[in-house]
């Protein structure tokens, strides 16, 4: 069986208090398309009711007005381990990924929390002065 190359890996998050983060292995470049996050495995799109307050912050609300949760939260695809960065390396477009610089391999790939967070109780992310 062929092996798959991997792109991602997950370690621990050079960013303070982040806990785990997601890592490029191999050179992507500026412009590149990283993952979606419907092909970064099994989501699930869910009313805000459905979802602990706990999780909540880790959901973005999307235009249906419902939110994109994993599948299950202890078994999560690398896309739900991207951190969030003032300057991010990674931007977002129509619900996909791409670089916004070249990202070299072992850098952590980081994106801006506020792009995909918008819901009122994601409070430390929607305010400009409590990012980090």
């Amino acid at each position: 069986m062929a092996m798959v190359e991997q792109l991602y890996s997950l370690k621990p998050s050079l960013i303070e208090g982040a806990g785990v983060g997601c890592f490029a292995t191999t050179p992507i470049r500026q412009g590149s398309r990283l993952l979606k996050p419907v092909e970064a495995g099994k989501n699930r799109k869910l009313p805000q009711e459905q979802i602990p307050d706990t999780h909540l912050k880790y959901c973005p609300l999307l235009e249906s007005g419902l939110y994109l949760s994993p599948a299950n939260f202890a078994v999560m695809s690398v896309f739900w381990y991207i951190n969030h960065a003032r300057k991010p390396n990674v931007a977002t477009g129509q619900w996909r990924l791409f670089a916004a610089s070249d990202i070299e391999p072992e850098e952590e790939i980081t994106i801006y929390y506020p792009d995909l967070l918008t819901h009122p109780k994601n409070h430390e992310w929607v305010i400009p002065e409590l990012h980090v």
